[in-house]
């Protein structure tokens, strides 16, 4: 079954190349996906396949080479909306982090 997940990273991502990796990967589990890059800390992530698939690619992204770099790894499951390809884009974020997000929420 097809499933779509959503998936945050954010880490010292700066002098990674996440993008090139992800699509990588993409390729290699047959995933279709769009990745966006809003700034050197952040990537966002929609990613369509089949389950078993889509599990070997969290992995991937999640457990490879380049973990050293993640700070925060969260993934959310959402409605299937058919991605075709691998497409690559730059977004832009909010200057603070969810990190720092959660640490200020939490401190009131």
């Amino acid at each position: 079954m097809k499933k779509h997940l959503n998936i945050y990273i954010e880490g010292k991502l700066e002098n990674a190349d996440f993008n090139f990796y992800s699509q990588s990967g993409a390729y290699k589990f047959d995933i279709h996906a769009i990745y966006k890059n809003g700034d050197s800390r952040h990537v966002d992530l929609e990613a369509e396949g089949e389950e078993a698939d889509l599990h070997s690619y969290v992995n991937f992204l999640k457990l490879g080479p380049l973990q050293k770099h993640i700070e925060l790894f969260r993934i959310e499951e959402s409605e299937f909306v058919g991605i075709n390809g691998f497409k690559s884009l730059k977004v832009h974020k909010d200057e603070l982090t969810f990190m720092d997000r959660l640490k200020r929420k939490f401190k009131k």
